[in-house]
């Protein structure tokens, strides 16, 4: 599994990378046949962006999991961008994350990617 990210001010590329050192900004993406973990950020209140809407626009089915970075200043809006993909792909939104994420945030999300892998096995 691949995966890749959102990243405008490195908070999410920070993240990314704590999952795995081979992770790759969707700007990067070749389209590969791996399925994606995909971990972005919310902007403006919880909006997703121009980047990975377009991203999703062609890539969506291969994406079986998403992390999204936020701030919890936002409120009811923190990583909501998470929750529209979610209801608009229906990929799983595994977590929310603030800043560049925590040593909990990284284990969910591996665990989670591992969980994964041994189902599809």
């Amino acid at each position: 599994m691949k995966i890749v990210y959102d990243s405008l001010t490195g908070q999410c590329e920070r993240f990314a990378l704590k999952v795995s050192e081979d992770a790759e900004s969707i700007l990067d993406y070749d389209g590969d046949d791996s399925e994606l973990f995909l971990i972005t950020r919310s902007w403006d209140f919880g909006k997703v962006t121009d980047e990975t809407f377009e991203f999703l626009d062609t890539y969506a089915p291969k994406v079986v999991g998403l992390a999204v970075g936020g701030n919890r200043n936002w409120g009811t809006n923190f990583g909501a961008a998470g929750d529209k993909i979610n209801a608009q792909f229906g990929i799983e939104l595994v977590l929310k994350f603030e800043g560049s994420g925590f040593s909990n945030d990284v284990t969910i999300v591996k665990e989670w990617i591992e969980s994964y892998k041994e189902d599809a096995a």
